[in-house]
């Protein structure tokens, strides 16, 4: 039988790179094309017939900034440690076919390890895509190190509704406040807790980090803030275009809140959307800190349908 590389079908066209690509398998069982197949460590992951069953050994013979691909097929894939994300210039990605429903997409990860995060980020030069990412309760979706300069998370959901509720349940997060790793881009990513959980994205100390079209949600409860910015004070980036949004009585207490700047305009602030129950948009920055630009904050009911933000608070 011969392996699945018809050219033009999906598994030839995706994902596009000059670099292998290593598939890994939900389950030690599992069903390609009709056809059930056995995944194991010890094969070599190099075909949809032959994939290993954990994200850790994909990584393991991987070769680092050759361009290599993981790909995890569809299902729920579940680790029992945290996967150390190790070797420089992966791309990480579930299965984009079709456009998919933006809030629940057909690969989900998570973890059984107690208050651990999902993957560990600790080289540069990483892509994750098109995963759906649910923490444990008390941990970490993805955690990077200051090594983890360039790192890419675009397309993915962020489920913080499913584990129990914890402030100490996060996103996107730096291993420590202080951490700054280089041009961290967030990129129409999905974002959705419900109540009193950690922040959705901390993006540390990170230099020239970009935050663009995503949308944070908070389904229930109050949420005390839904992004953090107060690492070192020599950070900087930009938010773009990003939603913060509530349903029914939920809340959000602030959507971003910052901290005191070494420099002038460090941060900015164009074209973001924050729902009414967003109590405080933008917060604590120092003065002149950050710029803002055609930020809006909506109106209840039939009132003047939006408030321009003039201010940080």
């Amino acid at each position: 039988m011969g392996l699945i590389t018809k050219y033009g079908s999906f598994w030839g066209l995706i994902p596009q790179t000059s670099g292998n690509v290593y598939w890994v398998a939900p389950a030690a069982s599992y069903t390609v094309e009709g056809r059930t197949y056995s995944a194991s460590d010890n094969n070599d992951g190099l075909s949809p017939e032959r994939a290993v069953v954990t994200l850790d050994r994909a990584i393991s013979i991987a070769t680092a900034s050759a361009g290599d691909v993981i790909v995890l097929l569809p299902g729920t894939h579940s680790w029992s440690t945290s996967a150390a994300l190790d070797v420089a210039g992966l791309t990480i990605t579930g299965l984009p076919s079709g456009k998919g429903h933006p809030g629940h997409k057909r690969t989900s990860i998570t973890t059984t390890a107690t208050a651990d995060e999902i993957i560990n980020v600790t080289a540069a030069n990483c892509e994750i895509a098109h995963l759906r990412i649910i923490p444990i309760t008390a941990g970490i979706a993805i955690d990077y190190t200051a090594a983890a300069d360039n790192l890419y998370i675009h397309d993915c959901v962020f489920d913080m509704y499913t584990p129990v509720v914890s402030t100490s349940t996060k996103g996107i997060a730096p291993t420590t406040a202080l951490i700054n790793a280089d041009h961290l881009r967030v990129e129409t990513c999905y974002f959705e807790t419900d109540g009193a959980q950690g922040f959705m994205l901390d993006v540390g100390s990170c230099g020239g980090y970009i935050v663009e079209g995503n949308t944070f949600i908070n389904i229930a409860g109050v949420l005390a803030t839904a992004c953090e910015d107060t690492g070192l004070t020599a950070g900087t980036g930009v938010w773009l275009g990003n939603k913060f949004l509530t349903v029914g009585t939920a809340t959000i207490t602030k959507g971003v809140n910052g901290g005191d700047k070494v420099n002038t305009e460090s941060v900015g602030f164009m074209g973001n959307f924050f729902g009414g129950q967003v109590t405080t948009p933008i917060d604590t920055y120092g003065a002149g800190d950050a710029w803002i630009v055609e930020n809006y904050k909506s109106s209840i009911g039939n009132a003047s349908g939006g408030i321009l933000i003039t201010a940080i608070t």
